[in-house]
């Protein structure tokens, strides 16, 4: 143990304790806990046995002289200060879990679902509503203060987050980049040309489609794509197209698409793509979205409105989940009701009831196409009365039912 005595640390460990609501342990060199500070703790039901996730924790070649942050695949982050004697490792205090956020529940039930876990998830909710909050800054700040009490040495807050950092880039060392440079030259095998990534952005921003869609198929068919996973060549095609779509999706907003618009159709066609199992469905579902993208681009660079309307439209395309009455428009820019229909009418060519329903049925399409939805849950997220007229409305714009719809969609 470190030359300071064991009931001095068992003290720091207490006070730490009652000053941030978080666990802490003082461990040995050999992981076992020796002393525990637990006022609170509550053990993760996804976590191994409380000791064994300690040990996990702590490495013996890890540095002394700072303290440092880490978090878990578990979202937990936790404190550790190196207890050193003579050159030698003696042991640690570990202060922690706390959350920097707490994970919403379909995070968690995410998460459940990755690691084939079934267990009863209010049970995982209720430890992570437990966890204190606890930000960044203020683990560093506490872990120097511990560090302070262990070795009496005055350290920069700075100069700890940069070595924290530090020694998060050393646990993740990729292989030699210059070898894997000169393998590829070796075997004629390259990444595709830069310019070409540029032209297809370019071609989304601009909203030529034609042009988006030559592009990407002459980048499949002459270069190929990098490598981006090297155990998995599904999971390799999933991370370039995900890479892809992100990139498409800036195009997209620098282009004149909303935001909003751009990001929950880039969230949609993200999770369509991690139920796909085959490379063929993969490149086809990503030529549909930067096609999807190029197209909304052209249909908003030619759609030119008065500030009113176009306040409008953000509107209800930002509240399109929710009931949207023609009130809420009209306190929006300030018109009677009268004038403002009349003005939308005119500058639309539908009223004010057809171009939210007209959005809706478009928001639904996305639903039914790339998200795993009912078409009950679809009805009723974006406010229908019943699913009769949901099923109207939807006819009304697409030409066929919801159900005909997703049966054409099952069939691609």
């Amino acid at each position: 143990m470190n030359s300071i005595k064991k009931d001095h640390l068992e003290f720091f460990c207490k006070q730490m304790n009652e000053n941030l609501g978080i666990p802490f342990f003082l461990m040995d060199s050999n992981g076992e806990v020796l002393f525990e500070a637990s006022t609170g703790y509550h053990q993760n039901p996804l976590s191994p046995e409380k000791e064994i996730y300690l040990q996990s924790l702590i490495k013996k070649d890890e540095p002394s002289d700072f303290p440092i942050i880490k978090s878990t695949n578990l979202l937990e982050n936790f404190i550790i200060v190196n207890l050193e004697s003579n050159d030698t490792f003696t042991g640690a205090i570990v202060g922690g879990p706390s959350l920097f956020t707490t994970p919403s529940d379909d995070r968690l039930r995410r998460m459940l679902i990755d690691w084939g876990l079934f267990l009863e998830q209010d049970l995982i909710n209720i430890h992570y509503q437990s966890l204190p909050i606890i930000k960044h800054l203020e683990l560093i700040r506490s872990g120097i203060m511990i560090h302070y009490m262990v070795y009496h040495k005055i350290l920069d807050t700075e100069n700890v987050i940069s070595q924290n950092k530090q020694l998060e880039t050393e646990s993740i060392q990729i292989e030699n980049p210059n070898l894997n440079i000169s393998i590829n030259r070796q075997q004629f095998t390259s990444h595709h040309d830069f310019l070409a990534s540029e032209k297809i952005l370019n071609g989304i921003q601009t909203g030529n489609k034609r042009e988006v869609l030559n592009d990407l198929q002459k980048i499949y068919e002459e270069y190929g794509f990098g490598t981006l996973s090297k155990k998995s060549q599904l999971r390799n095609d999933k991370n370039l197209t995900i890479s892809t779509i992100a990139l498409a999706t800036r195009a997209a907003i620098l282009g004149g698409v909303h935001y909003e618009v751009a990001y929950t159709l880039s969230d949609l066609f993200i999770q369509r793509l991690e139920e796909l199992n085959n490379s063929d469905e993969i490149f086809k579902l990503c030529q549909k979205a930067l096609g999807d993208f190029a197209d909304r681009v052209f249909a908003s660079q030619n759609e030119k409105y008065s500030k009113p309307i176009s306040l409008c439209r953000n509107y209800i395309v930002n509240h399109i989940y929710e009931k949207i009455s023609l009130a809420d428009l009209t306190e929006l820019v300030d018109f009677t009701p009268n004038y403002l229909s009349k003005i939308f009418k005119k500058e639309t060519g539908l009223s004010i009831s057809e171009y939210i329903h007209k959005t809706k049925i478009e928001e639904a399409k996305k639903l039914i196409s790339f998200s795993s939805y009912s078409l009950s849950d679809i009805c009723s997220l974006l406010n229908f009365t019943d699913q009769s007229y949901f099923a109207k409305i939807f006819k009304k714009y697409t030409g066929v039912t919801p159900k005909k719809f997703l049966k054409n969609e099952n069939t691609l």
